[in-house]
């Protein structure tokens, strides 16, 4: 396993914007191919709108490789470990929804000219053949902007 250290400290005021009602919406689509071709969505998986700050983007960094965009393999996300663990309210000021039967996704009413990573996962397979991983993407909304994204 290998082990990164996040040297950044999060502070709540980094991202307790993200609870204020906006205007601007994400919607969005996330999916991988599979070698024989066929698509598999994030259906029934979690979606986070992370907010980009100095913290969020070292993780991101440190996990992706990237900030902009990235994908990280279910396989190799067993042997990543951040340290420390991040204090709750890192999670507890990032939005979640779900992914519907199609893979799609939605987030209404978010503040504009701001900053997000959207992270998810999609997954297949059974028992000990685990395949797809999560994957990440980050995006800047405008003012009542109905920003629609491929996560893949």
């Amino acid at each position: 396993m290998t082990t990164h250290e996040v040297k950044g400290t999060f502070e709540p005021n980094m991202a307790s914007w993200i609870n204020k009602k906006g205007n601007a919406t994400i919607t969005g689509q996330a999916f991988l191919n599979q070698k024989g071709g066929t698509v598999v969505t994030c259906a029934g998986n979690y979606v986070w709108l992370t907010p980009v700050n100095s913290y969020s983007s070292e993780r991101m960094q440190l996990l992706y490789g990237s900030t902009t965009k990235g994908y990280l393999s279910d396989l190799d996300s067993s042997f990543i470990k951040l340290t420390p663990v991040p204090p709750s309210s890192y999670n507890e000021l990032a939005k979640q929804t779900q992914c519907d039967a199609q893979g799609n996704f939605k987030f209404k009413n978010i503040p504009s000219n701001k900053e997000y990573f959207i992270t998810t996962m999609v997954k297949w397979g059974i028992e000990w053949t685990k395949e797809g991983g999560h994957l990440m993407l980050k995006v800047k909304t405008e003012p009542n902007e109905i920003l629609e994204v491929i996560l893949n």
